[in-house]
């Protein structure tokens, strides 16, 4: 039933008392746009209101609040656990971003590894059909077949050093 309280200007739901036949009223939840405040920031009032209402009427027991702490307290425990869990799984992600750069650079090393390595091996096949044809060797060809494989020996020695820096 609908009740307009003559005090306040606001309409209620009335709720009947067993023992007598004076109507409580129980405010309306605002309705959207009203500056009355807000719905959210008001509800545990309410509900705590409601829940008063519903014991005084015999709906719900004394026990049905016990068994809903209980049911807070498993929320709640199961909420920090999760919170561990999320903790944890933020640690390992941040371990295995580490490890997974570590492996991109050590890749990258590799691959320029293997293109050095192209470029030594055709150097050879260069010097062994001029060998071949005794053709000589030019300064430039020698300068550049030096700094292939100096080159690749820094590079393996830096993926060496990679591999050992690496967990």
């Amino acid at each position: 039933a609908v009740v307009s309280t003559q005090s306040t200007g606001e309409e209620g739901v009335g709720v009947k008392g067993e023992a007598d036949d004076d109507y409580a009223s129980i405010p309306s939840p605002p309705m959207e746009g009203s500056g009355s405040g807000s719905w959210v920031s008001r509800s545990p009032q309410v509900e705590k209101r409601i829940r008063e209402e519903l014991v005084c009427l015999g709906v719900l027991g004394a026990s049905d609040e016990e068994s809903e702490d209980e049911i807070l307290s498993e929320l709640l425990e199961k909420q920090g656990e999760l919170r561990n869990l999320a903790e944890y799984n933020t640690v390992q992600l941040n371990l295995l971003t580490d490890t997974a750069v570590e492996f991109m650079k050590q890749q990258e090393i590799r691959h320029r590894i293997d293109a050095i390595d192209d470029e030594v091996c055709d150097t050879y096949r260069n010097f062994m059909l001029k060998k071949h044809k005794k053709i000589p060797y030019s300064k430039k060809e020698k300068e550049q077949a030096a700094k292939l494989l100096q080159e690749r020996e820094e590079l393996n020695k830096q993926l060496q050093d990679n591999l050992l820096l690496s967990p």
